[in-house]
Parts: C-alpha cells; sequence; structure tokens
C-alpha cells in the first residue's frame, strides 16, 4: 500500500516537471519576452505652481522628452505606447540659476520592465519673478498737418511696472507708448498700449506692464520761421570796432499757439558782452523765447559771431586835377601855378576796410560859387564810403587862385 502511494506521488512529479518544461517551451514560442524603443515621450514637470508661488519661474526648458527601452512578454508589449508611459521631473525647491534635475520613468503595467532611458537628467534654467519701475517714453509716428508740428506730449502715467523673469525683465531698455500723428492739425488725445523693447528695438514677450495702457496728450503748434537778432552790449577796447555781428544760423523755426505766433517778427538772443573786447568773438547764446513758444527742432541756443578789428590810419595824397572845383565863374579859370598844388587826406577805419580804400574811393570838392578873380582861401569838402573817419585835412584851408580867361581859353 505504501509503496503504491510512493509511486503515485512519483508520478505527479515527473508530471508537473513536464507541465513546467512544455509551458515554458510554449510561452518561448507563443508569447515570447521582446524588447521596445519609444521616442518623444514627453517628461511631465511636477510642481510648477509651487515654484511659481515661490517666485520663481521656469526658464528653459518648457518641453522635455526622453526615449525609453522596454521589456516584457510580447502580448503585453506589443501595444504599449507612450501614454502607457509615465515620465516626470519634479522641480519643487529649485532656486534661481542652473540645477541639473532627475528624471524619473515608470509604467501602469508592473510586467513591462524599464531597461533603459534618456536622458536621465535635464539641466534646467530658474528665474526669479521681478519687478521695476520704467520711465515711458513717447514716440510719435507718422506727420503733423503742413504748417503744424507736435510739441512736447504728456504721458500719464510717465512710470509704470514691468514684471517677469529677472532675465527678461533686465533686458528691457525702454517701455513706449507709440502715436501715430496722422496728419493732424489739433491737439491729441488718446490711450495707447505700451510695448517693452530691448536694446535692439525688439519688443520682449513674457514682461508684464502694470498698468498696460496710458493716456497721451500731444499739443499740435503752429509753425513760423522769423530771424534770428543777436544783441549786443558794451564797447570793444579803444582802437577796435565792431565790423560785424552774424548768428549762425540766422533763422529759426518756432512753434506756438497761432494767437501768440502771429505777433512774433524776430527772436532775440541773450546780451553778448563785446565790452573792452580785442578780437573777435564765437558765443553759444540762448535764445529768448516768449511763453508758450519752443524751437521746433529743440535746439534753443545759436552761435553768435562778433567780428572785431583793430582801427589803423591811411593817409592819401592829391594834387589839385583831384579836386572837383564846382560852381567856377565861366569867365575865370584856376592858375595852377599859384595855386596849392598837394593836399592830403588822413583816415581811419578797421584793417579790413584801410586795406581795401584807394584815392578813388574818396571824393574832394570846393565851392567856387561868387568868387572873382584873386587868391582865395576855399574850403575842402569831402566825401567817403560810410565806416571811415577823418583824422587829419592838410591843408585844410586850400588856396587857389582864379584868372581871367585868356582869349584863347574863351574860344575853347
Amino acid at each position: 500500500m505504501a509503496r503504491s502511494k510512493n509511486r503515485n506521488i512519483t508520478i505527479k512529479i515527473i508530471a508537473v516537471f513536464f507541465a513546467v518544461i512544455l509551458w515554458t517551451y510554449v510561452m518561448s514560442d507563443v508569447n515570447p519576452k521582446i524588447t521596445k524603443e519609444i521616442e518623444n515621450i514627453k517628461v511631465e514637470l511636477v510642481n510648477l505652481d509651487a515654484l511659481q508661488i515661490s517666485g520663481i519661474t521656469l526658464m528653459e526648458p518648457k518641453e522635455v522628452t526622453v526615449k525609453v527601452k522596454l521589456s516584457g512578454r510580447r502580448k503585453e508589449l506589443i501595444d504599449i505606447t507612450a501614454d502607457d508611459i509615465i515620465a516626470q521631473a519634479d522641480l519643487s525647491g529649485y532656486k534661481e540659476g542652473s540645477h541639473r534635475v532627475d528624471i524619473e520613468v515608470r509604467t501602469h503595467d508592473s510586467r513591462i520592465e524599464i531597461e533603459d532611458y534618456y536622458p536621465k537628467q535635464v539641466v534646467f534654467k530658474f528665474d526669479k519673478i521681478v519687478q521695476k519701475q520704467k520711465h515711458v517714453i513717447l514716440r510719435l509716428t507718422g506727420k503733423e498737418g503742413i504748417g503744424y508740428s507736435a510739441g512736447k506730449g504728456v504721458v500719464k502715467p510717465s512710470t509704470v511696472y514691468i514684471k517677469g523673469p529677472r532675465t527678461w525683465v533686465n533686458s528691457v531698455t525702454n517701455v513706449i507708448a507709440y502715436v501715430n500723428l496722422n496728419n493732424s492739425t489739433e491737439d491729441i488725445i488718446t490711450s495707447v498700449p505700451l510695448k517693452a523693447v530691448n536694446d535692439r528695438g525688439k519688443e520682449v514677450e513674457g514682461v508684464i506692464k502694470e498698468p498696460k495702457i496710458v493716456d497721451v496728450k500731444i499739443p499740435i503748434l503752429k509753425v513760423k520761421d522769423v530771424p534770428i537778432k543777436p544783441q549786443i552790449t558794451g564797447t570793444p577796447l579803444i582802437g577796435y570796432e565792431i565790423i560785424n555781428v552774424i548768428s549762425e544760423p540766422n533763422h529759426v523755426k518756432i512753434r506756438g499757439p497761432e494767437e501768440i505766433i502771429k505777433d512774433i517778427k524776430e527772436i532775440e538772443t541773450e546780451p553778448v558782452s563785446a565790452d573792452y573786447v580785442a578780437k573777435s568773438i564765437s558765443k553759444i547764446t540762448p535764445l529768448i523765447l516768449p511763453d508758450g513758444i519752443e524751437v521746433v527742432d529743440g535746439n534753443d541756443s545759436v552761435n553768435v559771431k562778433v567780428e572785431i578789428e583793430k582801427k589803423v590810419e591811411k593817409t592819401l595824397e592829391f594834387n589839385i586835377d583831384d579836386i572837383d572845383f564846382t560852381n567856377l565863374d565861366t569867365e575865370l579859370e584856376i592858375d595852377k601855378d599859384k595855386s596849392d598844388k598837394k593836399l592830403t587826406v588822413t583816415v581811419t577805419a578797421v584793417e579790413s576796410i584801410i586795406n581795401a580804400l584807394t584815392k578813388n574811393d574818396i571824393k574832394i570838392s570846393a565851392n567856387l560859387d561868387n568868387l572873382k578873380e584873386g587868391v582865395h582861401n576855399v574850403d575842402i569838402k569831402i566825401k567817403k564810403p560810410s565806416k571811415v573817419g577823418i583824422v587829419k585835412l592838410n591843408p585844410k584851408i586850400f588856396k587857389i587862385y582864379l584868372k581871367k580867361k585868356t582869349d584863347e581859353n574863351l574860344t575853347l
């Protein structure tokens, strides 16, 4: 009996052994173990909200994918897709800067093994959320109506806050409000959105402006072109003289309310002193602008040149033939042998005038009206250029001898 029982147990063990071998064979042949690679599996970025609460934001990369190698039985593995694989990167607790973060990968099916995946770590860049105050710059586009010019605009508020990642906020060089003039002839009152731009003029995306919109008022003013009148005070050093005053430029384009600008005929400069000066002056001098008036190009100063030269003397010699004798009795003539034959005129002026002056520029005359035969002392009259002065006339009285014309001269 016992012997029969032991025999049954042995048979059962042998049967189980062969059953396992047979199952292994069938499984290896019908449902073998295989490997599979899946690419572009999106990594879930965990705890981004916690990062934002701590004042940190993720800069890059915004998206990460991994490549995973799986192994398992063909039946379980054949239908596995990227959606069945969980890839995560926990971003909680990181501070500003670049940090290497582990990637964790798993599957929903415990029968599937993760043999390998790449990358296992990714470098993430984190930035601190910061806020900065910036002045708003007004930029005008387009043109005003003909004969008008845009005055200084007013922006409200004139300063705004920009907020965002430190890298982006620090790249903002200007916050600009753009307004199109659109051929306006009247004041512009409008509201416009702001643009935050970098040093290349490109808009910086992702930066929050607070407020986003500002109010703008731009006066549109009447334009007028008027001459500039330099004001000179004082007197140069003795022996020197102002010969010319120049303003560079000599005209200025101004703008202002029509009721003010219509009565403006010229714009004066602030006084330039030439007191006790012995050489030419060149000085940048502000213009005196009436209230409400401004220069269109914003340059409210001009270069005033005061040309100063030394005064010198020059003596010119004339003979009796150079004198224009007027109103001489037709029966008389001048006896040149018995009359004064020469006179000299000493004149004074600045060097440039004296150097160019000749006898032809001086006209000498004497009036012989009602003079009879005999010796006479006559007054000499001199006609000269306006900027030339007479220092000395020698002789002051010119002696002439009048005689009756001979028969021969009478005939002539």
